[in-house]
């Protein structure tokens, strides 16, 4: 019986891959586990409509109030006393900043917007916010403002056009609340 060299290598070769696979496919694992159950926060702050709601076209959906009907006069001011509130709804003080996210549109043609923040509660006057100014443009985040257990605030608005407003100017303001989770 003759040897054949080829037929040995191949031979050969085959033993040693199916010996790799076979290590390859006996490896040990272990396995750790993450399971989660995520549900919804009840939320210690939440917007109201107020009295002049309607016409400001005020919309709530959970934790989005928005403004939809703001006008003002051309070379004037127009205010709305109490579009919207804030209420603490919760049973302690709650510590926010007020943020000023985005102001865009036509601002070249806009004197002011200008918050004024009352505690209905109280008939306190708590805080004036200038969204925009003229002169400076975005104005400054207020930060640390604290509403106490059961108050509600509103959230007076004083818009100012310049003279050469028309009706097709608009802008749209973004404001946030930032409320730190304890």
């Amino acid at each position: 019986m003759k040897t054949n060299i080829r037929k040995i290598l191949k031979f050969t070769t085959l033993l040693i891959t199916s010996l790799l696979i076979a290590t390859v496919s006996a490896q040990i694992y272990d396995y750790m586990y993450l399971n989660a159950n995520v549900g919804v926060q009840g939320m210690a702050l939440a917007w109201l409509s107020g009295p002049d709601g309607s016409s400001a076209g005020t919309q709530i959906n959970g934790v989005t109030a928005t403004l939809t009907s703001l006008k003002g006069p051309p070379n004037g001011t127009r205010i709305y006393a109490d579009p919207v509130r804030l209420k603490n709804t919760g049973a302690s003080q709650v510590s926010f900043d007020l943020l000023i996210d985005a102001v865009s549109g036509s601002t070249e043609y806009l004197n002011s917007i200008i918050v004024r923040i009352y505690n209905l509660n109280s008939s306190a006057w708590i805080q004036n916010v200038t969204v925009w100014d003229k002169n400076s443009g975005k104005g400054s985040d207020v930060p640390n403002l604290s509403i106490s257990s059961g108050h509600v605030w509103r959230f007076q608005w004083e818009i100012t056009w310049n003279a050469t407003a028309t009706a097709s100017h608009s802008v749209t303001v973004n404001l946030k609340i930032k409320v730190p989770v304890a």
